[in-house]
Parts: C-alpha cells; structure tokens; sequence
C-alpha cells in the first residue's frame, strides 16, 4: 500500500467515524423530543430547571442514577428531593461545559444516599450498569445508603432486592406522593435511626 492510499484509508475511515457519530446524535436527539424530554415529560408543562451546580453548597445528599428510559422518572423524582432541600445530583442536570461522567464520578464519591431508579431497561443500559456497580461498592465498603427505586414491576436484582425498595410505579397518585416523602424523611433523619 502506498502512502497515498494509507491517507486516502484514514480519511475514508475518519469520515466513516464521523458520519456514524452524527447519525447517533441526531437520532438521540430525535428520540429525546418524541418522548417528551425537552417539555418536561410530554404533559404540557416546562421542563423543570436544572440547580446550578456552581451554586451548591454542600455535598450532595443523594444521587439518582436510572437508565435512559427512564431520565423523565428519575428527573421527576429528582426535582421532588430538591424541592424538599436536598442536594441532588442527576447527570441530566450537569451543566453545559462540564463534564458529565467526571460530574458523576465526584458526584458517586460524596453523595451519602444513592436511589436506583430501576425500570425494565436499567439492565440493559451500561452507564446505569456502572452506576449501579458503584453504587453497590460504597455502600458495602464506605456505609452509602442505597435505595432501589422501582418504576415498573419488573422484578430487582438480587443485591438490589434485599434493600427495600421505593415504588413509584405511579406517578401522580398519593402512593406517589407517600413515597417520595418516605425518602426524605429517612434521607433527613439521623444516621443511626433512618430506615427504608
């Protein structure tokens, strides 16, 4: 092979890479706005404002982890916890110009409650997979408090089932709302005496 054909192999293959890129984006893109990602979930009503993280003031008291099917849950849930005074991390809230899995990684570091929104596709999705596996890893070597948070029946896996798990298979509903208050009380109650 000439070194001409070795540049015009690497320029066809860079355009190859590029091209594929931009496909995934624009279908990502395309299946955020048909499910209703960006007008907070499809019901009509604006999407919620992500915190500035530049504000924070402390350590972050929880942070929900989910699957991409599930980022309109998890965000829901999310903005729940923040408006009842905690310091949530959510990785859709990473504000432009950072860094969204290092955002995570410190985020996986300090935080002293961990929920797993967990939903038919939580397995299936590899960030969630590795933020699960995390997760599992401070609370049996660091003591986090990990929370499963089921969006569907679908059954927990095992190290995830022995916790007892949050239902929020029905947003909306007082059942909802119990749960999601249930959380807060525990996350705010002192160690020694918060149970799930």
């Amino acid at each position: 092979m000439t070194g001409v054909e070795t540049v015009n192999l690497v320029i066809g293959i860079v355009g190859v890479v590029a091209a594929v890129a931009g496909v995934y984006y624009a279908h990502h893109e395309y299946r955020e706005r048909r499910s209703g990602a960006g007008n907070g979930g499809g019901d009509g009503a604006p999407a919620p404002e992500p915190p500035d993280s530049s504000a924070r003031q402390r350590a972050y008291d929880v942070l929900v982890s989910y699957a991409s099917g599930d980022a309109d849950a998890a965000e829901l849930l999310a903005g729940r916890l923040r408006a009842a005074d905690l310091e949530v991390f959510l990785v859709r809230w990473v504000a432009p110009g950072l860094v969204p899995l290092l955002e995570t990684d410190q985020a996986l570091s300090e935080a002293r409650w961990g929920v797993l929104v967990y939903g038919s596709g939580t397995t299936a999705d590899q960030r969630a997979r590795h933020e699960y596996a995390a997760l599992l890893h401070r609370k049996f070597e660091e003591g986090l408090r990990f929370v499963p948070a089921r969006t569907t029946d679908d059954p927990l896996p095992p190290l995830a089932a022995i916790h007892q798990p949050l239902d929020l298979t029905r947003p909306g509903t007082e059942h909802y709302n119990r749960e999601v208050a249930r959380l807060v009380r525990i996350i705010r109650a002192p160690r020694g005496t918060a149970g799930v």
